[in-house]
Order: structure tokens, then C-alpha cells, then sequence
């Protein structure tokens, strides 16, 4: 599966404006998501799911710095991961 670092509004409206912190994750096992950061890093985050308006949604995550996460989503043909 291929996964992109999401913006803020990404992730609002793939997390249908539902508060992420509020939700029980399950880690997958065995799943990683690759990732380049924006200083040209390669990142391997954990894969999680949780569900939001009752549907289970995949997503990547990591504390990066103390209280400095990173998301990533993974990538579909209909998600401009240019979007901010």
C-alpha cells in the first residue's frame, strides 16, 4: 500500500472531522508505512485502525518529538495529496 503525510485538512475530512484522540486505535501488526518527511527523511510508522461514523479507517502514526506526531494516509486515486 502506498501512504503520503496528510495535512491537517486531510485528515479532518478523512477522519470526518471526528477527533482522532477520542478514539481506541488497534495497532496492525506487522504493518509499516514508509513515508519521506519534508527534510527528504524516510519515516517507517506503525499502521492503526479506528473507527469513525462507524467505519474502520487505516491510517499511519507516530510520536516523531515529544508531542510531535506525524500522520500519514494511505494514498487512493481520488486524494490529492498536494491538498492542504
Amino acid at each position: 500500500m502506498k501512504w503520503a503525510i496528510a495535512s491537517d485538512a486531510q485528515l479532518a475530512r478523512y477522519f470526518e472531522r471526528e477527533n482522532i484522540w477520542s478514539k481506541k486505535w488497534a495497532l496492525v501488526a506487522g504493518e509499516r508505512a514508509t513515508v519521506i518527511d519534508g527534510r527528504g527523511e524516510e519515516l517507517n510508522l506503525p499502521v492503526w485502525i479506528a473507527t469513525f461514523n462507524g467505519e474502520r479507517k487505516w491510517f499511519a502514526a507516530d510520536e516523531v518529538s515529544n508531542s510531535v506526531w506525524v500522520f500519514a494516509l494511505p494514498v487512493m486515486a481520488n486524494m490529492d495529496v498536494n491538498e492542504s
